[in-house]
This record gives structure tokens, C-alpha cells and sequence, in this order.
């Protein structure tokens, strides 16, 4: 691979293009989509779009792994924003131009982290693999984070895609936000404790899960949840 590696963007609908590693963080942070996923009779994926809750929008994915990671970030605390199709990387390979688009690009505490998705029986691919290693060498010289996904635990995507049901805060009128929060802040306890100090079970479980996509509320996500499930507090207080 040979650079230098240009980047082309959209940013308010016009392009933008220089090295990757002269763009600035602000640039990055604005840039929109540079193409939108194809479809076509008897293609081997299944694209369609995603409401991001960080990104506040529909994303356009082009494949359901590439969705299963949308859905993965927005439950990930550390990541605050995101954008699918971020940009298009141009290059030399063996003497002739080569271009790549990342699949997205979020922001990871407040830092940038371009990231491609493939299954895993596609990851060694030759094409793929060259495309890795320009990313990867690009994203280097530019600081910025890079990284491949593939298929992600199961156990772990289950359980985020039964939160992710309980994203709208519902309603709580009986208090039960408050007292849940206060409960899990003096040390941990199981879901079952904290349903049988409710008014009404019914509708305190939903504002429970709400607690828990929204991190307000933590547990063990990678095995399955259970009454027996221990939930704790974001935040501890001190005995």
C-alpha cells in the first residue's frame, strides 16, 4: 500500500477531500454519509436502516451484522455518536488507485474509531484483507482508532436486543425510578429484590430495563438475564 491516503466526505451536503491525517476532529465529527447501500435481485445481504438513539436517525445498513453492531453501540456508553458510510479512502495498491469505504465511524470517549464489519467466514478474504491494511496503516498515520467487527457473542446480542425494546422511558407514577436507583446505590441486589419493594410489578419492570439500557443501572450482560440477575447502581454510595 502506498499513500498518501485521501479521504473524501460529505459535510453539509458537499464534499470535502484531503489525507486523512490532515482533516480536523470538527470535520470528522460532521461528516454525513458518502453512499448509500445497493439492492439488487439475488444479492447475499440484507440492507435496510436502523433509528440510532445516539445518532438521533435512521442509519442505512447493508447487512443484518452491520445492524446487530448499530444496535450494540447505541447500548455502549462509551460510544456518543455515529455514522455508517463515513467517507471514501483512496490509495495506491501494486502500482494502481484503490479506494475503501468503512462501514462507520463513532466516537469512542470523545475520540474518533473507524470500523469495518465482515463475518467471520469472509474476514480473510483477500480483497478484504487488503482493504484492512490500508485502513489500518491510513488510520495510524491519522491517530485515529480502527477496528474490525465481527460476529459479536450471542449471549451478550440477545440480551441487548430484549433491552432495547425498553429504550422509551415509560411511565413511572409510581416512583419507581427513584426508589430502584436508591435501592441499587447502597450495593448490589437481584432484579427479584428490587420488584418486591413495588407498587405494582407490572409496571416497575419496564422502568427497570429502561434503567438498564440506559446504563443508569448495571448488570452482567453476558450471560442471561434472570430474576436472579444482580443489578447495581451506575454509581455507588458510600456506607
Amino acid at each position: 500500500m502506498a499513500g498518501p491516503f485521501v479521504a473524501s466526505l460529505r459535510v453539509g451536503g458537499e464534499e470535502v477531500r484531503g489525507c486523512l491525517a490532515d482533516l480536523s476532529l470538527d470535520l470528522l465529527r460532521r461528516c454525513e454519509p458518502v453512499r448509500t447501500p445497493g439492492v439488487y435481485q439475488r444479492q447475499r445481504h440484507m440492507p435496510g436502516r436502523w433509528f440510532s438513539t445516539t445518532a438521533g436517525r435512521f442509519l442505512e445498513y447493508e447487512s443484518l451484522l452491520e445492524r446487530d453492531w448499530m444496535l450494540l453501540m447505541d447500548f455502549d456508553r462509551e460510544v456518543d455518536w455515529i455514522c455508517e458510510q463515513p467517507l471514501r479512502l483512496r490509495y495506491v495498491k501494486d502500482g494502481k488507485p484503490a479506494s475503501h469505504v468503512p462501514d462507520l465511524l463513532v466516537w469512542r470517549q470523545g475520540a474518533p474509531e473507524l470500523c469495518d464489519v465482515k463475518s467471520q467466514e469472509r474476514l480473510e478474504d483477500p480483497v478484504f484483507r487488503a482493504q484492512v491494511e490500508a485502513t489500518g496503516v491510513a488510520c495510524a498515520e491519522a491517530g485515529i482508532g480502527y477496528r474490525v467487527l465481527s460476529e459479536p457473542d450471542r449471549q451478550l446480542l440477545a440480551n441487548v436486543r430484549w433491552l432495547v425494546g425498553f429504550r422509551e422511558r415509560p411511565p413511572d407514577p409510581d416512583g419507581e425510578r427513584a426508589r430502584m436507583l436508591a435501592r441499587s446505590a447502597t450495593g448490589s441486589c437481584t432484579i427479584a429484590e428490587l420488584m418486591s419493594g413495588s407498587r405494582e410489578p407490572m409496571l416497575a419492570r419496564p422502568v427497570l430495563m429502561n434503567l438498564l439500557w440506559a446504563g443508569d443501572a448495571l448488570l452482567d450482560v453476558s450471560v442471561p438475564i434472570g430474576e436472579d440477575s444482580v443489578v447495581w447502581a451506575r454509581l455507588q454510595v458510600a456506607g
